[in-house]
């Protein structure tokens, strides 16, 4: 019962902060030729490891994702994204997630960028075998899987230049994760990301 109250909680928590992103993207345009929302799209692959630790782990877990993101200054650059992604790992089972991030982006030379965000997460991990849990005197098969609250941390580069459609950034990222809730014995662990992605902000429509 407690396990399930604490699920409720996370799960609330995140989607509050993910639709509040969402809904504020909606309203207004920037002004200086692009709408104020951009999309973000990509691939990420996901380990189960400490941070800058065996980077060839990084590469065996592929996933996806998309974010919305709405830029709160005119240069676009302080942010917010809210992310929808899943992932495939068959060592420690599939995930789901979704949440939000605040960022900060700076142009570091020409059309190269550097940026950092920061927010929470909720993380679904489905068992990736038959799983069983020590209550009462006996062992019990559960079902599903676990919820997660996680803190994910970017550091990132990219490169952003303009089409006759819109502005397009390719961008690289190195995610950290600490998450809470993993298990009893422990309360804490690592999941990192290493991200591949294109933002794509669009031209404002002409009147």
């Amino acid at each position: 019962m407690k396990t399930t109250i604490i699920n409720i909680k996370l799960f609330t928590l995140c989607l509050f902060s993910f639709l509040h992103t969402f809904c504020v993207a909606q309203n207004g345009d920037s002004e200086y030729g692009y709408k104020r929302v951009s999309i973000v799209l990509g691939l990420q692959f996901h380990s189960f490891a400490m941070p800058f630790n065996n980077f060839e782990s990084n590469f065996e877990h592929p996933g996806i994702f998309v974010s919305p993101e709405i830029s709160y200054n005119k240069k676009g650059t302080l942010f917010q994204q809210a992310t929808l992604g899943t992932y495939l790992n068959r060592e420690i089972g599939n995930g789901i997630y979704f949440g939000s991030q605040l960022g900060y982006r700076q142009n570091i030379f020409g059309s190269i960028y550097g940026e950092f965000k920061a927010g929470l997460s909720y993380l679904r991990v489905f068992h990736p075998t038959r799983a069983f849990r020590y209550l009462d005197g006996s062992w019990n098969e559960t079902k599903g899987g676990k919820s997660q609250l996680g803190i994910p941390i970017d550091f990132g580069f990219g490169y952003s230049f303009s089409t006759r459609f819109g502005q397009l950034a390719p961008h690289i990222i190195y995610q950290v994760t600490p998450a809470l809730f993993y298990n009893e014995s422990i309360p804490v662990n690592f999941y990192t990301n290493v991200i591949f992605g294109l933002r794509i902000k669009f031209l404002k429509n002409k009147q």
